[in-house]
């Protein structure tokens, strides 16, 4: 099913769309028609996320106790079980692929808060009025 609709385009994009479409031998509406499209498909899910939420979830709840034991280390989470550690996530990593092929394994460094903090930095563009 779908939905025809009629829209005002600017000239300086049209004329843009017109030129790519001409070089790709294709209508120009089925070229926005595309993009339109394209902007809504379905961003990829792995079907193995809910294993991973559970395992964010375990180490939320082991996470007091890895203060204790594993501040500043890595540690891998499966099963909802830490399964091993290591202060350097290369060797772990090393090791979680090498003992559990195929499975899915959180591996996070145990800092102070149980979320990491992200932070973006990025310029702030103004326009002069």
């Amino acid at each position: 099913m779908s939905t025809q609709i009629l829209l005002n385009i600017p000239d300086n994009v049209y004329s843009h769309a017109e030129q790519l479409a001409a070089k790709m031998q294709r209508d120009v509406s089925d070229l926005f028609l595309e993009v339109i499209v394209r902007s809504y498909a379905p961003f990829p899910v792995d079907s193995r996320r809910d294993t991973m939420n559970q395992e964010v979830a375990a180490y939320k709840g082991l996470h007091p106790q890895l203060i204790k034991s594993h501040l500043g280390q890595y540690v891998a989470i499966t099963n909802g079980q830490l399964v091993d550690s290591d202060p350097d996530p290369i060797a772990l990593l090393k090791r979680v692929r090498q003992n559990f092929p195929n499975q899915v394994v959180l591996r996070r460094k145990v800092e102070t808060k149980d979320t990491p903090e992200i932070r973006v930095n990025h310029p702030r563009i103004y326009t002069q009025p």
